[in-house]
């Protein structure tokens, strides 16, 4: 039992430091009693704290706070990593499911960018590579995510793209109809990626759908599958592909929500 008591000792004390951030100014009798630890041993995590220079005890002599040091703590963290990290095997486990490759996408400036893709995978490969910067109005991962910004950060995003230079921001024929095809997006719950797109980039030999991938109400990231276009009627393979992308993406998203 002795070994588990750093553990312990590491875990209440994270779970008082939180609840400082959350609650504070508190004092350690609530503290106590939110945490269903003793008093006394409360208290000698908040002496702990504010040795470390984690926390505080204001001016009142009762009630206890977070200092700014504590901003420190999330330096670390990636949230494309984490995001990377729940999301590879959920998509290992679509690829499997359905039969087809898929690719994870996120905002990027003016860009969605490829952060996982299982395109290469299983003796299907198709053009692509991890690290890609996908147009935003040409993609279905595009649509979705346009689709799912705030009003005013929607209006600034396409501000910017009207701005651009490159092709596939410039095109008329992707501004024409953009209306229509983000109230679709939102109304269904996914996209397409625009057929001008596919024939460019694949020659038409793929169809490719897109899903959201929403954390506490913000689409986060766009989840895509890619299918062959010589593999049957498009509508039967997306009543099959559909719900299951839509299931992992929800999976993906709700894991997330749960750690924010």
């Amino acid at each position: 039992m002795a070994s588990f008591e750093p553990v312990r000792a590491i875990t209440r004390g994270l779970t008082i430091l939180r609840l400082v951030s959350e609650h504070g100014p508190i004092t350690a009798t609530d503290l106590a009693r939110a945490a269903k630890l003793p008093q006394p041993t409360v208290v000698r995590i908040l002496e702990t704290l504010i040795d470390a220079g984690y926390a505080y005890r204001r001016a009142d002599n009762v009630t206890f706070g977070v200092t700014a040091r504590t901003k420190l703590l999330s330096s670390g963290y990636d949230a494309t990593s984490r995001l990377l990290q729940l999301a590879e095997p959920l998509i290992e486990n679509l690829r499997a499911e359905i039969g087809w490759p898929s690719n994870l996408a996120t905002l990027e400036d003016d860009a969605m960018v490829i952060i996982y893709t299982n395109r290469n995978a299983k003796g299907l490969s198709i053009p692509g590579r991890l690290g890609a910067r996908i147009p935003l109005l040409a993609t279905g991962v595009g649509i979705v995510q346009l689709a799912g910004l705030a009003p005013e950060a929607l209006q600034a995003q396409l501000a910017r793209l009207r701005q651009s230079q490159e092709p596939w921001d410039a095109s008329p024929e992707l501004w024409e109809g953009l209306d229509d095809r983000l109230a679709a997006a939102r109304r269904d719950g996914y996209a397409f990626a625009h057929e001008r797109y596919l024939d460019a980039v694949y020659q038409s030999q793929i169809w490719a759908v897109a899903v959201p991938i929403v954390v506490e109400g913000r689409t986060e990231a766009a989840l895509s599958s890619l299918v062959l276009r010589g593999a049957g009627p498009r509508q039967q393979l997306l009543d099959n592909i559909l719900p299951a992308l839509r299931r992992t993406a929800a999976t993906i998203g709700s894991q997330l929500s749960a750690e924010a």
